[in-house]
């Protein structure tokens, strides 16, 4: 997660969001204060997402029409999500 949160403070700025997903609706409890300290909101999944999840994490890099641009399964550094990041700025 640390490296989500880098991500949202380097590029606010360019208009780029970070937003969280909760799709396990039994660890919500324990997900939320996993995710208390990020400055990017996190919605909750109302199970019709989760079904189509290949792995977790699971990034998907969506463009400002909702296109989905990329998907990438597996945490990365920040250097790696700043990268993917301005591929697609």
């Amino acid at each position: 997660m640390p490296a989500l949160e880098g991500l949202n403070k380097k590029y606010t700025a360019k208009k780029v969001a970070v937003i969280g997903l909760l799709l396990d609706p039994h660890r919500e409890k324990w997900a939320l204060q996993a995710v208390k300290d990020t400055t990017f909101p996190h919605l909750k999944d109302d199970g019709r997402f989760a079904d189509h999840v290949f792995g977790v994490p699971q990034t998907l890099i969506v463009d400002k029409n909702g296109q989905i641009l990329d998907i990438v399964v597996g945490m990365r550094s920040l250097q790696e999500f700043s990268a993917l990041a301005d591929k697609y700025l």
